[in-house]
């Protein structure tokens, strides 16, 4: 039994004949031509826009960086590390003066404290802020870091915490070769190298022996030598007299500094006063003492006074 649509019969038409009207009733279509083929910039610009969408944009950083010029040896040798950075040219490989981050609420000097204790099991005390500030520009895998960078003149507080290591070591300040360096190593370690600071330096001690009619003279200064660039020069005898002469050499400002204030002291121990005390344009806390304790022991007659 055959069902038939109430209505009546309806005549199915061919797809043929639909698709001849169709075709009637839309513009005409100029045929696909392959004679011409499409330009390559076409399709290169194509391919980099697929590739720019699929590829994130590395991430931009600032960040602050210290590092330490740790000297011994009169200022002669320097301590540098070498940097680790697999895939970074330029930065892998390098040695450099050791250093770190500055973190959220640390000062640069914590900064570098800290980070030369965590790196190299060194306690190191800040000494000066070198007048160089340095910018890096690294490309790291996901990000472009733009690096400022500091470094402070510093010395060890023990010499014997250091323990010798592969990627760590003293070098000569002549014989170090800034092209296997990170940027900015050869500017901070001139800098270093020639800190003159401590050649201005100049105290003067007057005694008067009331049992002779004399007066005896002796005086510290702080100079340089060819070897050793803290050093220090005493000079005594009575006044109107060849002085003696005698020279004595550092490893640091820090001992520096500690013989000149126990020269001083035993001065002023002895009966001597201050007739000149002269200083660097810094506030120099050795000099300060000094002042302090011979004011405390009223011998501090300063003809001239430059602190």
């Amino acid at each position: 039994m055959v069902l038939i649509p109430s209505g009546g019969p309806k005549t199915i038409r061919s797809d043929v004949d639909s698709m001849l009207k169709k075709q009637t009733n839309q513009p005409d279509i100029l045929p696909l031509s392959f004679d011409r083929a499409v330009p390559e910039s076409d399709l290169s610009s194509a391919s980099q826009s697929e590739a720019n969408a699929q590829v994130p944009e590395k991430i931009h950083k600032s960040i602050t960086v210290v590092c330490a010029c740790i000297m011994r040896e009169g200022g002669q040798q320097i301590l540098l590390s070498m940097r680790r950075a697999p895939g970074v040219p330029g930065l892998d490989g390098k040695w450099e003066l050791p250093g770190g981050k500055v973190e959220f609420g640390e000062t640069p000097e914590q900064t570098i404290v800290r980070e030369i204790r965590e790196e190299l099991g060194i306690r190191i005390v800040p000494r000066r802020l070198l007048p160089y500030l340095h910018t890096n520009r690294w490309e790291y895998e996901h990000a472009i870091q733009h690096v400022i960078l500091a470094c402070y003149e510093c010395e060890m507080e023990d010499e014997a915490t250091y323990s010798e290591r592969e990627d760590v070591g003293w070098f000569h300040i002549n014989q170090i070769d800034f092209n296997l360096t990170l940027p900015g190593t050869k500017e901070f370690v001139s800098l270093a190298a020639r800190n003159d600071w401590f050649d201005k330096v100049y105290i003067e001690f007057e005694f008067e022996d009331s049992s002779t009619n004399t007066s005896r003279r002796f005086a510290v200064a702080t100079q340089s030598t060819l070897f050793c660039k803290y050093g220090l020069v005493k000079y005594s005898g009575r006044i109107g007299a060849k002085p003696r002469t005698k020279w004595q050499e550092f490893r640091s400002p820090r001992e520096l500094d500690r013989q000149i204030f126990k020269t001083a002291k035993r001065c002023l121990a002895g009966g001597y006063r201050i007739r000149v005390l002269q200083g660097p344009e810094r506030p120099l806390e050795v000099l300060t003492r000094i002042r302090e304790l011979a004011r405390q022991w009223n011998e501090y007659l300063p003809a001239s006074d430059s602190i």
